[in-house]
């Protein structure tokens, strides 16, 4: 299990940088399915932490909860569902991606689902970290939002989204077989999903 947590790790900090590579080093790993699963884990778990201290600090969800939770306790809900919530988004959306990649294929069953989650994961990670929960745990709470409002659009809705379709489809490249224009296709409705499932659930 270490050297999983580890290899997630590597293959996390490595996809900013170079996905298309990190994505075929994970799609022939042994324990793929493994790494992957940890890869999410890891980012979920952080994003749980980022709830800790925001229901620590008394901060309040910017967009009033659909849920019939306080405002004043819906970071300390948040922190448990957290994780569930994340493994269940990546499985989702994993699924929309190979399902799109494989129809019309003469043969579909030449590629797998596994390796769509690797992509997924790795494309929804890498991003996500970086420029959403990096700002979200150590800027906001300590600094509050202090850039602009434009900005905070482009960190949220415009970068990190780009850079989602843009992995799925150097991913999908890979592991599927699919062009550049079904690919970032794909990636335009796996990043939907993943969207919607967030703005749902995560404050």
């Amino acid at each position: 299990m270490k050297s999983n947590i580890i290899d997630a790790v590597t293959y996390w900090l490595r996809a900013t940088i170079q996905p298309r590579d990190a994505i075929i080093g994970l799609k022939y790993h042994p324990n793929k399915i493994a790494v992957a699963v940890w890869i999410n884990v890891i980012f979920a778990a952080l994003y749980a932490i980022t709830a800790l201290i925001y229901y620590a600090i008394g901060r309040l969800p910017a967009v009033e909860p659909w849920m019939p939770i306080s405002p004043e306790k819906y970071y300390l809900y948040q922190i448990f569902w957290t994780i569930p919530w994340g493994l269940i988004t990546w499985i989702a959306f994993s699924g929309v991606a190979h399902l799109l990649a494989i129809a019309g294929r003469e043969n579909p069953r030449a590629y797998t689902y596994e390796d769509a989650l690797v992509v997924c994961g790795l494309g929804w990670v890498a991003p996500s970290a970086i420029l959403m929960w990096i700002p979200e745990t150590i800027l906001v709470p300590i600094f509050g939002v202090f850039w602009p409002a434009w900005i905070e659009t482009l960190r949220l809705m415009v970068l990190p989204v780009a850079w989602q379709i843009v992995l799925v489809a150097v991913g999908l490249r890979e592991t599927h077989d699919v062009g550049w224009v079904r690919g970032l296709g794909i990636g335009v409705m796996t990043v939907a999903v993943f969207f919607i499932s967030f703005l749902a659930y995560m404050r």
